[in-house]
């Protein structure tokens, strides 16, 4: 369900992601795509693929 909210509300914009665990352990990146419980995010020319169910928490920056 996280995916669909991302997808809707958050693709084309910067969010942090933390997977819990220590405080600065998280991926920053811009929103590039989300379906099937799997986030995209980009950033430094890189993409980071995201497995959905193990996100904690995420926020705009």
């Amino acid at each position: 369900m996280l995916d669909k909210t991302i997808s809707e509300h958050f693709v084309n914009k910067t969010i942090e992601v933390y997977f819990g665990g220590r405080p600065n352990e998280t991926l920053t990146g811009k929103v590039v795509g989300s379906a099937d419980g799997v986030i995209i995010i980009e950033h430094d020319n890189r993409r980071d693929i995201i497995n959905a169910e193990r996100v904690v928490a995420f926020w705009e920056k």
